[in-house]
């Protein structure tokens, strides 16, 4: 099986970016790619550091054009796309950071940012309402993909719930732009993946926003850490890796993590403060 991360830079043009996005689709279709990851937001522009209220024009429903495109190439090609939106709601006001996983041109299913920033730049508890639900796993067939959001993997207790409802790639689309953060951005996704035993797609956004100057980097993890495929920093592209999947499964038994946990020790880790 193969996996691909896009990379990709958004402009004010959210249709001519849907449609480098559907080319660069392409690109990683025809070279086999089965499941591929979009950036976070990957059609319009992210939020800038200050608070903006004409920023919401962006917000479209599960069917706007950002999913039209993910469903309809997913059907053409007969893969996985995740897809990453600004979804609006019928509730005046309310709005959350989502992705969509369509398979093979059917949505499989949604996930909610739940942990939100407003720090660093990234005012995102302004405009979006935390999802409610945790992440959960999507039987894209022949592999179960799961979802965390940028932020997210700052949290290593979202990517452990979906290895341990049986997730093989953690998708984990990205605007990520703080030069000074970019080694630690990549020890954390191969962390995620070496401590799971499962591989990880990242797709960041590149180019410069406003003040934010997005570093790309988007790449695939293997179970052990190693980076398999990567775009270069400052680039539009896909990185596309060959992966076996009973390669990863067998190394679990040899290193049986999952076996070996504590779960009745681990009761502070939910405790209210």
């Amino acid at each position: 099986m193969k996996l691909a991360a896009l990379q990709l830079r958004a402009t004010g043009d959210r249709a001519e970016t849907i449609r480098r996005a559907g080319e660069l689709i392409d690109d990683a279709a025809a070279q086999g790619a089965e499941v591929i990851l979009l950036p976070e937001f990957f059609a319009i522009p992210f939020v800038q550091p200050e608070p903006d209220l004409d920023y919401v024009k962006w917000a479209e429903n599960i069917d706007g054009p950002s999913n039209t495109l993910a469903r309809e190439k997913s059907a053409e090609h007969g893969i996985t796309i995740v897809s990453s939106f600004f979804e609006g709601t019928e509730l005046p006001g309310v709005y959350h950071n989502t992705v969509a996983t369509f398979v093979k041109g059917e949505a499989r299913g949604t996930y909610r940012k739940s942990h939100l920033p407003f720090s660093n730049g990234f005012p995102e508890k302004f405009y979006f309402r935390p999802g409610q639900e945790a992440p959960s796993v999507v039987d894209a067939g022949d592999v179960k993909v799961g979802t965390i959001i940028c932020y997210e993997r700052h949290f290593p207790e979202l990517s452990r719930i979906v290895a341990m409802q049986g997730g093989d790639v953690l998708c984990v689309p990205v605007a990520s732009a703080s030069a000074p953060m970019k080694e630690v951005f990549q020890l954390e996704l191969r962390a995620h993946a070496a401590f799971n035993q499962f591989f990880v797609i990242c797709s960041n956004r590149v180019g410069l926003e406003g003040t934010k100057d997005y570093f790309g980097l988007s790449a695939v993890y293997g179970p052990e850490g190693t980076v398999l495929a990567q775009v270069p920093d400052g680039e539009e592209g896909v990185a596309v890796a060959e992966v076996d999947l009973e390669q990863m499964r067998a190394s679990r038994m040899r290193r049986p993590f999952f076996r070996d946990r504590r779960p009745e020790l681990y009761g502070a880790l939910t405790e209210q403060y």
